[in-house]
């Protein structure tokens, strides 16, 4: 079973219990991820329980604090074998920064939980240009069947910024090129929000329309 949120948090928070669901239906043995804002490392810890089994995985994590770095360190070091942790790489980098992380393998999942980091000064936190930049890098590195996870928290006033300038932006990619969901929660006010936008595989596409069978998205 897969280590999660504490539970009073899960109960609080659905759009991490949706996210996770969807990494885990998502994800392959073998296959690469990058979580470009890994915070103090629940998400990170989420990801390498999904992927590391397998030999041939590799999970990256990415934050601009060093604290973030050294908190999501400790939790992945208490909690998964050595030997997990050796398929884990931790850079201090932006997430606009991603372009210059090398990658032995084209990237099938990758993760931005925005907003600052708890426990932290609030007055750092994730800002709408660099966000954009880095999605829009982010969608170029993306296997052809990858998927960007977004988490969106809009109750402070740069995360609302950076909600609509997300939505914005995931509006204008091709619809033969990109399957889109924005699930938010309408009966909580300012509540965080969620964005999974996913590659389409034409070729994949195409086969599983041939043989007629309808392909799982979620």
């Amino acid at each position: 079973m897969l280590s999660r949120y504490p539970k009073q948090m899960e109960r609080y928070s659905p759009h991490l219990s949706l996210a996770h669901a969807y990494w885990k239906n998502h994800l392959r043995p073998g296959d690469t991820a990058i979580d470009a804002t890994c915070g103090n490392g629940h998400d990170m810890l989420v990801l390498a329980q999904i992927l590391l089994e397998d030999p041939s995985s590799l999970l990256i994590g990415l934050d601009i604090q060093s604290a973030a770095l050294a908190n999501t360190s400790s939790l992945l070091e208490r909690s998964i074998p050595a030997s997990h942790m050796a398929r884990v790489l931790l850079q201090r980098h932006s997430h606009a920064d991603l372009a210059q992380i090398p990658l032995p393998n084209p990237v099938r999942l990758i993760v931005y939980n925005l907003g600052y980091l708890p426990g932290a000064d609030k007055k750092i936190t994730t800002q709408t240009e660099t966000t954009l930049s880095s999605l829009k890098i982010a969608a170029s590195l993306l296997a052809q069947d990858g998927a960007l996870s977004i988490t969106c928290y809009p109750g402070h006033e740069e995360g609302a910024r950076e909600e609509t300038a997300i939505l914005d932006w995931a509006k204008q990619l091709a619809p033969n090129r990109w399957q889109i969901c924005h699930h938010c929660w309408i009966n909580r006010k300012a509540s965080p929000t969620f964005f999974w936008i996913r590659s389409i595989d034409e070729t994949h596409e195409s086969s599983s329309m041939k043989d007629g069978k309808e392909r799982k998205v979620f």
